[in-house]
């Protein structure tokens, strides 16, 4: 890929392809449409990507001479690979790049040395970067864009210390009548950012309000859609003799013994399952990553299936590196799992989770709510989430084969 005619003729043949088209400059392309400029860097003895920006916004040239600086800058030590990617992701053109990072101007200050809250922000957010705040890829790039699409222009331009508290109530409130759990972050990160400048004394106290003086809509949470779990013996036998193909039909089957996301599961790979040893390993997340298949949570997670529920998986033809397709090229759409389940009920597969832990409960004796939590992978709170980090692999097993026998057969 070493001209422009080439990216834009190219069409992806799988997610996540990638071309090199420079001295350490690659393209990453996604079925999609999306094409990516990355630059690949070693921090730490770790590899990382980081991204240059999207074809054709950023063309081929000036993708070029961006990894040239950006090498440059990281190689001479005068920036974080975090602090680097927080600054391509505000659009920065290559020709003010060095010279942010480098030299620091700030055409932001007023005549006191005070900066506006458009710099203070950003300061603030490349700083949550380097410090790894955010484990997914969405989550890290929320707090940008929130402020940019609800807040950039109505505080951006202002000096800190000319900010006051009313302007932020105008601002904020009638957000969160429309977007309540956006402005409830926002209000969290426009406090973090002014907090920072009392300490540094640059304005005389925090003028940001607490979320208790804003009108807050009473909005009742909306859980997802789940099955009883009585009922699961009745759909499992709707589901054995529906008219899917084999590829949904036991990617559905794995959705109800498993419980995980259906995202997780539509793009279950063949590198991650042992049809010999029935485990299922999926990877943790990559951050800079945008594939599907791997874990929310950050952290690996594998679980070893009852052995035929395994080996209805390994009977599935290889077309391609995806388990679960039907025409040999790209992983079955999680929204068919999603649709299909609901031809039996109005249920959703993230309700599933519910199913499993209500069963749980009802067990006598009641299984252990750590070992239930586990086998979700939900988060853990309080002393569990220092203390009892056993990953009970094979307490998650029996489970998992005991869940199966009830599903199948109503024990």
């Amino acid at each position: 890929m070493q001209t422009d005619t080439a990216i834009r003729k190219w069409s992806p043949a799988k997610n996540q392809e990638i071309h090199r088209c420079g001295d350490g400059l690659y393209v990453r392309g996604f079925l999609s449409g999306r094409k990516l400029f990355q630059i690949r860097v070693t921090v730490g003895g770790k590899r990382r990507w980081i991204d240059l920006g999207v074809y054709p916004d950023r063309s081929l040239a000036d993708a070029r001479e961006a990894a040239m600086s950006a090498k440059r800058i990281l190689k001479n030590g005068e920036t974080s690979p975090d602090k680097l990617q927080a600054t391509l992701l505000r659009g920065t053109q290559v020709s003010d790049l060095e010279n942010q990072l480098v030299k620091g101007k700030d055409d932001d200050a007023g005549r006191l040395g005070i900066p506006k809250f458009n710099k203070a922000y950003r300061d603030w957010y490349a700083l949550q970067l380097e410090a790894n705040r955010w484990t997914n890829v969405a989550s890290r790039r929320r707090p940008l864009r929130s402020y940019e699409n609800h807040i950039e222009q109505h505080l951006g331009n202002l000096r800190l210390d000319t900010i006051r508290r009313p302007l932020i109530k105008k601002v904020l409130q009638p957000l969160f009548l429309t977007h309540t759990e956006t402005a409830s972050n926002l209000i969290g990160f426009i406090w973090e950012v002014m907090e920072t400048a009392f300490d540094d004394e640059l304005v005389e106290a925090n003028p940001v309000p607490r979320k208790a003086s804003f009108t807050i809509p009473n909005k009742q949470t909306r859980h997802a859609a789940s099955l009883h779990f009585s009922r699961l013996p009745e759909i499992w036998n709707w589901l054995d003799a529906a008219p899917f193909s084999a590829p949904v039909k036991t990617a559905m089957q794995v959705t109800i013994v498993t419980v995980h996301r259906a995202s997780v599961i539509a793009n279950m790979r063949w590198d991650h399952f042992d049809c010999e040893n029935h485990v299922w390993t999926i990877p943790e997340k990559d951050v800079e990553a945008d594939e599907l298949g791997f874990m929310k949570s950050g952290r690996e997670y594998a679980l070893r299936l009852p052995q035929v529920l395994s080996e209805a998986v390994c009977a599935l033809p290889r077309k391609c590196e995806f388990v679960f397709t039907v025409d040999g090229r790209k992983p079955i759409n999680s929204e068919t799992l999603r649709r299909n389940f609901q031809k039996f009920d109005k249920i959703t597969s993230h309700g599933f989770r519910n199913s499993f832990k209500t069963w749980a409960l009802n067990q006598e004796p009641a299984i252990d709510g750590f070992l239930v939590d586990r086998y979700c992978d939900h988060a853990l709170a309080g002393l569990d989430k220092n203390y009892r980090r056993d990953d009970l692999f094979e307490q998650r097993a029996t489970l998992a084969q005991r869940y199966f026998d009830f599903v199948t057969g109503g024990n």
